[in-house]
């Protein structure tokens, strides 16, 4: 009789970062129902996988749920995948955190199921691959890509049905491939349709293995919602389904079935994710181009000959992921140079792994690199493990030249008792501030971009990213509803433009960059010169400004020095005008506020009071960003930071130069 074997299960991801009513919201909803209803069904066999933020989480709010894994793990009817703890996208990080995040979910796997994880699943099957080496050096015996890649590789849909080996330097892994047909009817056809499928599949070949691993976050989002679970519903008419014809369809675990893991072959699989990954990777212009180049191609399966993105093209298609991977890097440095504390290592590179999280490292369908309070737990981890390198007694303020982001130019970077500053030659922009007492980026900020979803001009798009001193022209035409909406035309080329640098004083924490370009004026080039000097302070940044005409001829200058304000919301933040004395909301909308010599805006999440100032009054615009993500066919409206704009008016003969004064403090209150 033909007869198939089945591996099913799930793979469970909650990122580091997620509020505790998201934790509690999916564990309601999804992972506590499905694993009940699976305990009722003794001789159905899954395959499991829950990242090390999951497990923080539920062993401290949910105990019964490690409980009731410990007792079907007992009866061999769970099988536990390890991986990395933080569900890292594991080609992205060194190849020392690899290893020590592979090795911490083993070792709590381990120590509290008894059990050493053999298989390891990947977060977005992002592989590269000298993964099959990390992976082998582990401990981990197998893993799981989507059928696609063995298709890529070089398998027909025909032989896909039975892991491959792959290897690098000699370190060999087996691979199963996930089968994405399969695993896309699970909760949307029919139970019967699924069993029916599996039954056509066993009929062609009696030695078949099908895998299907959905996203336990994502079962309850089918047609039926949260009944998928209740009496009645696709997984208890599944399950019941799999005990009916368990005389050919097999539901088993490779740790148990050791036979499962016998090689068709070997094969060698190229750079690649998952499909969304892939296609989101490519710029918008690129992803209209390859959709259209698929829809020429006449056969479905030579799609397979269409290369679409790569995983790390994140870093450049979102620069602020770029600059958030160049922070993990960095840290990654200071905190391997910690010696002969074990103690203290091991608690920075937990606070690394932490903020190494992979969901923050992309855009996709649950937000991504968009999601602010990801990112602000990322910063945040980095922070922390920055602090924990910091010897309290010797450490002495200092600002260094490094190529901070790897883009082949010198970057300042200032490390103070209270504050951490990034100083780029691009726009001579500060891209960074961390306020190190609550370990918190002001400038952890994420711009507008272009995403295929978008429909309204109105919404606004972006071309730079929202950073701290970047330099505006405006034309006299130019409103605050234009600028909110980026449909104003910017006169100066200033803010995309490297600066050269004029002065470089470690000792007096002073950089002064310098660049000589143009302002249209009237249709005319004028030739303008920009000079920035920065001194950072233990509480702030002092910063001077020169701005010369080189022109022959007088001209009317209207400049503006943006500043974006990461908070952690518009309503957790008042703003105070100096002059006036009286808090008002920072705002859900954009406003202008008139002239002022000062503004404070206190931050009440972090009780930390921020101050703006100038030794020459200024008009002030104040706007919120807001970023439009999609989720399926919905639409969130993530709130990303608060921009504050202030504006002079400059008259400059030929050869005469304006100077202005700003600084930024922040104080705890």
């Amino acid at each position: 009789m033909s007869s198939i074997s089945l591996l099913f299960g799930t793979y469970n991801h909650l990122p580091d970062g997620a509020s505790p009513e998201r934790f509690e919201a999916v564990y309601q909803q999804s992972y506590k129902p499905f694993l009940s209803l699976l305990y009722k069904f003794p001789r159905v066999h899954a395959v499991l996988h829950y990242c090390g933020s999951l497990f923080e989480w539920m062993e401290d709010q949910h105990p019964e749920f490690i409980m009731l894994l410990k007792e079907m793990i007992r009866r061999k009817q769970v099988e536990l995948l390890g991986g990395g703890y933080y569900a890292p996208i594991l080609p992205l990080i060194p190849d020392g955190d690899k290893l020590g995040q592979i090795e911490k979910m083993s070792t709590f796997i381990r120590t509290t199921f008894g059990t050493r994880p053999r298989g390891g699943w990947l977060a977005e099957r992002v592989w590269e691959p000298t993964l099959a080496r990390i992976l082998s050096n582990s401990g981990i015996e197998y893993t799981f890509l989507d059928d696609h890649h063995f298709h890529i590789a070089g398998v027909p849909d025909s032989e896909c049905y039975r892991p491959y080996r792959t290897e690098d330097q000699g370190k060999a892994v087996t691979v199963f491939p996930l089968h994405l047909g399969l695993q896309a009817m699970v909760a949307y056809d029919s139970a019967e349709d699924l069993i029916s499928e599996l039954w056509s599949i066993a009929a062609r070949d009696s030695q078949q293995t099908a895998v299907i691993l959905v996203s336990g976050e994502t079962l309850a989002e089918g047609p039926d919602g949260a009944g998928v679970y209740k009496e009645g519903g696709w997984l208890l008419r599944f399950f019941r389904l799999l005990e009916e014809n368990r005389d050919w369809l097999h539901t088993l675990n490779p740790r148990h079935r050791p036979e499962l893991l016998h090689p068709r072959g070997r094969l060698y699989f190229p750079c690649l994710s998952s499909m969304e990954t892939m296609n989101g990777a490519l710029s918008l212009v690129r992803q209209k181009v390859c959709q259209e180049m698929t829809k020429k191609v006449r056969k479905p399966e030579n799609g397979i000959y269409l290369q679409r993105g790569f995983f790390r093209q994140f870093l450049i298609r979102y620069p602020e992921v770029g600059l958030l991977y160049s922070r993990l890097m960095y840290t990654h440095v200071l905190v391997n140079q910690i010696r002969g504390d074990k103690y203290k290592k091991k608690a920075a590179l937990n606070e690394l792994w932490r903020g190494q999280t992979g969901a923050v490292y992309w855009h996709g369908r649950h937000g991504g690199a968009y999601a602010n309070d990801l990112r602000k737990a990322a910063y945040h981890a980095f922070n922390e493990a920055e602090k924990i390198t910091r010897n309290a007694g010797m450490f002495i303020s200092s600002i260094i030249a490094t190529d901070y982001d790897m883009d082949g130019q010198e970057e300042y970077l200032y490390q103070g008792r209270v504050l951490n500053a990034f100083l780029h030659r691009r726009g001579a922009a500060v891209l960074e501030l961390d306020y190190l007492p609550k370990s918190w980026n002001y400038l952890d900020t994420i711009a507008r971009w272009p995403e295929h979803y978008h429909r309204y001009k109105y919404e606004g798009r972006d071309w730079y990213m929202r950073k701290g001193f970047i330099d505006h022209f405006f034309a006299p035409t130019t409103t605050l509803e234009k600028f909110d909406r980026m449909s104003y035309q910017e006169m100066g080329d200033f803010i995309d433009s490297s600066f050269q640098v004029e002065e470089f004083k470690r000792e007096q924490r002073k950089v002064v960059l310098a660049r000589n370009g143009q302002v249209r004026i009237k249709r005319k080039k004028i030739p303008v010169s920009l000079r920035k000097s920065y001194a950072f302070k233990e509480n702030g940044i002092d910063l001077g400004l020169v701005i010369r005409n080189l022109g022959s001829q007088p001209v009317q200058l209207w400049y503006g020095l943006e500043f974006n304000l990461s908070l952690a919301g518009y309503e957790e933040a008042t703003l105070t005008v100096q002059e006036q004395e009286q808090e008002i909301p920072i705002g859900s909308e954009a406003a202008d506020l008139g002239t002022m010599k000062g503004v404070r805006v206190y931050d009440a999440v972090n009780r930390v009071q921020i101050t703006f100032g100038a030794e020459r009054e200024y008009s002030l615009w104040s706007l919120p960003v807001y970023t439009m993500s999609s989720r399926g066919n919905a639409f969130d409206r993530i709130y990303q930071c608060s921009c504050l704009l202030p504006q002079w008016q400059l008259e400059l003969e030929p050869d005469q130069q304006e100077e202005l004064k700003v600084s930024i403090d922040l104080r705890k209150r």
